[in-house]
Order: C-alpha cells, then structure tokens, then sequence
C-alpha cells in the first residue's frame, strides 16, 4: 500500500540522518520512504535528466527485509560508476554497454558497504562517458540540467547525483572523484561532499582503469555536514583516518582566491566565494591569512606528465569494453578523442607512465612541505560558475584548484557558500592533511552554522 501523502508531504526535505531517525523511531517504514522518493524521481526526473536507470524493484525488495545500518531505510542513487552492484545495469555514460545492457557480475566493496549501512537503492545517476569531463552531458543519454537553471551544466562526473540531491529526489546519493567528480558537481549544484583521503574509502575504477596513488576515490553527495559525517563513520576504513577532534582548535587557514599560471583567471563570484569563506571562518575566531602554495609548478608538471598517466588509463578501459564486447571497439562505440588517446598509450611503456607519476610526486614534495604552514586551504571549486549547456568548457579552464589534492591523497570538501546574482550556487573549496577529513567536517559545520545553506532550494525542488 502506498504511504498517504500527509505521511510523506515534506520528507524530501529532511536530510539523510533525519530520514532515518525517523525509520528507528518508527514514524515512517523503509518502504513509505522509498515510495515517497520513487514518486518524487518520477515527477521531476523528466525536467532533470539526473537518472538514467532505476533500480525500483531492486530497492522496494531492499526496503521490505528488515536491516540495520545507521542510514536503514534511507533511499540512495549511485553514480553510473564508482561502485557495482550484482545484476545492475552499468553503462558508464557509453552507447556501446549502454547497447549491450551490460550488468555488474558481482557487488564490490563499496556496494557491500553502501548495503551494510542500510541504504535503499533507487537508481543510476548520468555521467560523462567513462566518468570523463567537467560536465554531464553523454550523447547516449542526453544531458543533465541543473535545477538551479535547467539551460546550466550540473559538472561533472558526478552531475546526475549532484541534480537528484540538489533537487531534493533524495537525501544523499553516491558518487566519485579522481580530478574534480565529486567537487565540480557539488559546486555547480549547491550540495556539498567530502573527497576522503586516497584510500580511505574503497573505489572501483571505471572499466578496469588504473588507480595508482589511490586518485580515484568514492564518497556521496549531501545537504548537511552531519550527514558526510555520518557516511564517513559507515563506509571508510576506521585505521585510515584520525579520529574525530573533541573541541575543534582555532586553526590556521589559508586563503587563495586564484591561482597563477592556469590558462584564465577565476571569475569575480568564483573568488567573492573564497572572500566570504573567509570572513565567516575569520568571525569563528580562526587565524586567516593569504596563502601561495607552489600550486603552478605542480600544475606545469602534471600537465607534462598527463599524456604518459591518461594514455595507459584510456588503453586499459579500451581493452576491458573489448572483453566484455568480444570485439574491437570502433568510433561509434565511444566518444570522439578516446581511441586516440587510448593509441597513444600503446606507444607509452610502463617505464614512461612510472616516470609520469614520479614526476607527479616529485612535483607535489615543495607543497606537502608548505602544508606546515597551514591546516586548511581555502580555494574556488571552479575558475567558471555553472555554465550553459552545450558550451564546451573544457577541463583545462574549469580545474586547477582541485588536482593537487587528488594526486597528494589529501581530503578535501565543496562547500556551497555564495550564490551569484542570478541565483547560480558557487562552491568552495576546503583543503586539509591527510587523515585529517574530520578536521575538515568539523570545520564545514561551523561555517554551516555561520553561513546555513540549508533554506535554500532550486524553484524545481517545491513544485514536486
């Protein structure tokens, strides 16, 4: 029986931790919640474009066995990528698994933990072919539009988890970064997101795609700290990390607003964003200054060393759509530049790509050492506030912020702090230590108590 809507009038708008209080309290089943975000996906998914595969019967069965966990109850989406699931459809943003209705032979680590901690599944959220690209818009399935702007892009890759949690089709759903994928959408949607320590918190790779250093990393997508919190206590390595600080210390925070050497300076709300970051952290009685890091010297190296690191990525995801195709993948198949940089790592040896991420490494040794001069770094998630659809941003002019943190295995947040006049979200940035990840949530919920996002919705959001 479907729940009554007086029952479920308003749910959407509770976080996660909110929700299931509610499961273990008894006010609301597992079941009534899952009806409620299933007529909610229904509704406005057509005007968002957020998900692509529902996972309905997978979730209503979820719903009905008893579970524990501390999100028991809670319906979750999951990125197209990052994560498997036994018998679910997984396209990766292509045509050609999308065409061959490729299925998860098994569950990985972080489907079993996602499981363990109680979450129903409803759905796969839209991406970018194989996760690649500062924005949402696969021709196999057609863009992602941002509920604050349906003309905007909702970044990338994780776009379609960050449109359904903006939108209010959920509460939290799941996601993965290597260069930006879990920040770039949180930015570009107004929601926030941690991006663990390398390691922390398992990740598969999409198809077969190397993971050296740990740059690929999985976490989920949110409206409130507690609930990034409370995610992290479910599904990281407890070992990985440092524990929790009883009474957060005042600490030193860095501030950079743009970033040298990057090919077009971040645009004027991109850096107020930074600005205001910085007077509400500084009224929390924290020591705020300017900060350099040798980020340019980094971003020169990485530039450099890219073509050895991405070439070899691009062969092995080529080869592993061969296995599961049993036959060579041509142009139609993928997405126009693929091949070719999948070409060009046949020609790279692994004594290239060794010396690429030695130079990488070698790169960032001058800024883990400036890290002593600060425990939090405060930067734009992007150089550009949420562009329109169909405008060919291009990586190289969205990043420069965010790749060091990966490459370093450093935590890192999206905060949703500024809007711009026309009502655009603007992310921000927090860097920390590694290990230090709940440093940094305890951080983001001073300044969400300073500077509350949590009023604040898309027009879609109420009209569902």
């Amino acid at each position: 029986m479907l729940p009554s809507p007086a029952m479920t009038d308003g749910l959407w708008r509770l976080d996660a931790t909110a929700q299931a209080a509610l499961v273990r309290r008894g006010d609301v089943s597992p079941p009534e919640l899952a009806e409620a975000a299933i007529e909610r996906i229904d509704r406005l998914n057509p005007r968002l474009n957020a998900v692509i595969t529902s996972l309905y019967e997978l979730g209503r069965a979820q719903a009905a066995q008893p579970a524990a966990g501390p999100f028991r109850g809670v319906p979750l989406l999951l990125k197209d990528a990052g994560v498997e699931v036994a018998g679910t459809p997984m396209y990766l943003g292509t045509r050609m698994l999308r065409d061959l209705d490729y299925r998860s032979p098994s569950t990985d680590e972080m489907g079993r933990r996602l499981t363990e901690a109680g979450f129903t599944f409803l759905g796969k959220t839209n991406i970018p072919p194989l996760s690649a690209g500062a924005t949402t818009e696969p021709p196999a399935f057609g863009p992602s539009r941002n509920p604050w702007a349906l003309d905007r892009t909702v970044g990338g890759s994780s776009g379609g988890s960050a449109a359904a949690v903006a939108a209010g089709l959920v509460s939290m759903a799941h996601g993965a970064d290597a260069t930006g994928s879990l920040r770039f959408p949180a930015s570009a949607c107004g929601v926030l997101t941690l991006n663990p320590t390398g390691a922390a918190v398992p990740c598969t790779t999409p198809a077969d795609q190397p993971n050296e250093g740990h740059v690929w990393r999985a976490f989920v997508l949110a409206r409130s700290v507690r609930d990034l919190a409370r995610a992290l206590d479910a599904l990281a390595d407890v070992e990985a990390l440092d524990p929790a600080p009883g009474v957060l210390p005042r600490l030193r925070i860095g501030l950079m607003a743009d970033l040298p050497g990057t090919p077009a300076p971040a645009e004027p709300d991109c850096r107020q964003a930074v600005e205001v970051a910085g007077e509400a952290i500084e009224g929390l009685g924290h020591r705020v200054e300017e900060a350099h890091p040798p980020l340019p010297d980094f971003l020169r190296a990485l530039r450099a060393a890219f073509p050895h690191i991405v070439g070899p990525a691009r062969l092995a995801q080529r080869r592993w759509l061969e296995d599961v195709a049993g036959r060579a993948v041509t142009d139609d198949d993928v997405e126009p530049g693929f091949l070719a940089a999948a070409a060009l790592g046949e020609r790279v040896t692994a004594e290239q790509t060794r010396a690429a991420n030695e130079a990488v490494q070698h790169a960032l040794a001058p800024v883990l050492a400036w890290w002593d001069r600060v425990d939090v770094l405060v930067t734009p998630v992007m150089r550009r506030v949420p562009w329109l659809l169909g405008e060919d941003a291009g990586a190289a002019h969205v990043g420069g912020f965010v790749q060091f943190s990966s490459f370093s295995r450093q935590p890192s947040m999206s905060l949703p702090l500024h809007w711009t006049a026309e009502g655009l979200p603007v992310g921000v940035q927090l860097v920390g230590a590694r290990r230090r990840d709940r440093t940094l949530l305890a951080l983001a919920g001073e300044l969400e108590q300073a500077c509350p996002w949590a009023h604040r919705w898309p027009a879609i959001a109420p009209e569902g």
